[in-house]
């Protein structure tokens, strides 16, 4: 990565001179640092202390245009030449760091240009400490990961392929959550994303014309591919007309509206009249083939995004995490936090696509994780199959949520892990919350009071990986705030 360098002194001529040496001093600290990294360093010779310093510190970062610019406070400097220099340079990340010794007041300096910078509307970064302590240097990486320009350029096209998407709003949110709403005229201008409504039963109506046919071959394939199918005769019912057959008949005529529609990722209400009404079905098992990479007419196939409870912001995040990765994306419930484990329970009724069980490129690798079990008799009264499993473990997840504060989004980013338990103990904590949904063990590198204080939605999503860099990019571009909580 190409890092800039400049460093700022008093605004005084005969106090500039006196802390020339220092500056160099603390500034060669931050060179040695940076090149033993393997970074490409363009360090401003000139301490900037006045105009003309500052112009010519400008210049020198303009031509060499790097990939991050830090602005190193080690004494007492006049702001306004911190907006000057930040008003001249190119576009590019700003880091501020300052040092916090007592006899070097660059911690003064330090907030004095935090001000002006954010008075003029610039966004930075900001780190405090001396730069050969391993926990400063933590700091400077992870600001740097975030910023780097290969994951910034994967965010910045992931958020440009939102562009001339249809979405499809199946009814709306179900249980009055306002975090899955939508603006259709918002998302239009801000991402460029038509949102095309549809009531659920017109689903449902299309469904009834499904070929036979079609219906058989996907209970064969279920049957061939899971490892059981629960059936109870009573809310998982075999054959044609059978619970599981409704399942597979929506799934099916969802997958072909879809298709005639141009329908790229959707949202489907499932409840509460599709859980409630004899006759109708639950929706996970067409949520789980959709957000899926197989079925039975397509041995590999690309995951049609699709968010339960028609959670629009949840399907947006969703197919976001989706452009970046190519994977499917998940949709849990933030459904408990185990506090002996340090494990947070991510469960909600068929919304992890079964690939996440194995993450094989081998549908069946899978599916043969999954189990399909009576829907819940308290919850869902019309019967059906839920699609049981434990996600795969996973050393880097990262998690993410949009959300809108007063109109405005943003978005909640942060890494974790799945964590890899014996099947014993994940039993044992499934059938503290809700046995028969898939569940995700996960940790989390944020404590849990900054979870409590910050994040603002029941739903959750990840992907495997760190792509927390590529979600910030991603985030400038459409205008959304990024907020890392990591």
């Amino acid at each position: 990565m190409k890092i800039g360098i400049v460093t700022f002194t008093d605004g005084r001529a005969r106090v500039a001179k006196a802390t020339d040496k220092d500056c160099h001093m603390f500034q060669d600290r931050l060179v040695t640092y940076f090149n033993r990294k393997k970074h490409d360093v363009i360090a401003v010779r000139k301490i900037v202390w006045n105009y003309d310093t500052a112009r010519a510190a400008a210049r020198r970062i303009g031509v060499a245009y790097p990939d991050i610019v830090v602005f190193n406070f080690c004494v007492w400097s006049f702001p306004d030449l911190t907006a000057q220099v930040a008003n001249l340079i190119p576009e590019v990340p700003i880091l501020q760091v300052g040092n916090i010794l007592p006899s070097h007041p660059g911690w003064v300096a330090f907030f004095a240009s935090a001000g002006a910078l954010d008075e003029m509307g610039r966004p930075f970064g900001r780190i405090l400490g001396d730069i050969r302590k391993k926990e400063v240097q933590r700091e400077v990486e992870r600001f740097l990961h975030l910023h780097d320009p290969d994951e910034r350029a994967k965010g910045e096209r992931a958020a440009a392929m939102l562009h001339g998407l249809r979405y499809g709003e199946f009814d709306g949110p179900s249980m009055g959550m306002y975090t899955g709403h939508v603006d259709p005229s918002q998302w239009m201008e801000q991402f460029g994303v038509h949102v095309y409504h549809r009531g659920q039963l017109h689903l449902w109506q299309l469904s009834r014309k499904i070929a036979d046919d079609r219906v058989e071959a996907g209970l064969h394939w279920l049957e061939k591919h899971c490892a059981k199918i629960h059936w109870d005769d009573r809310k998982l019912t075999p054959g044609l007309d059978g619970t599981l057959a409704r399942q597979v008949r929506m799934y099916l005529a969802m997958k072909d509206f879809c298709k005639l529609e141009g329908i790229d990722f959707c949202g489907l209400t499932g409840q509460l009249d599709m859980t409630e009404w004899p006759g109708l079905c639950i929706a996970d098992v067409q949520e789980a083939l959709l957000n899926d990479t197989a079925d039975w007419e397509n041995q590999q196939k690309k995951p049609l995004i699709c968010a339960t409870e028609c959670d629009s912001n949840g399907a947006l995040t969703m197919q976001l995490m989706h452009h970046l990765t190519g994977t499917p994306a998940l949709f849990a419930d933030l459904r408990h936090y185990h506090e002996k484990e340090d494990l947070y329970d991510l469960v909600n009724s068929g919304q992890h696509a079964p690939w996440f069980a194995k993450r094989s490129r081998n549908f069946r690798r899978n599916w043969r994780e999954c189990h399909l079990r009576p829907a819940s008799e308290f919850y869902f009264r019309s019967g059906g199959a839920s699609v049981q499993f434990y996600a795969a473990p996973a050393k880097q997840v990262t998690f993410g949520r949009i959300v809108r504060r007063s109109g405005r989004f943003l978005m909640h980013i942060f890494t974790g892990s799945f964590e890899k338990l014996s099947r014993a103990k994940e039993e044992r904590l499934a059938k503290q919350t809700t046995y028969e949904w898939p569940h995700a063990y996960a940790r989390f590198d944020v404590p849990l009071a900054t979870l409590r204080d910050n994040y603002s939605s029941n739903h959750i999503h990840a992907v495997i990986g760190d792509h927390v860099a590529a979600l910030a990019a991603a985030c400038d571009v459409l205008a959304i705030e990024p907020v890392v909580l990591s």
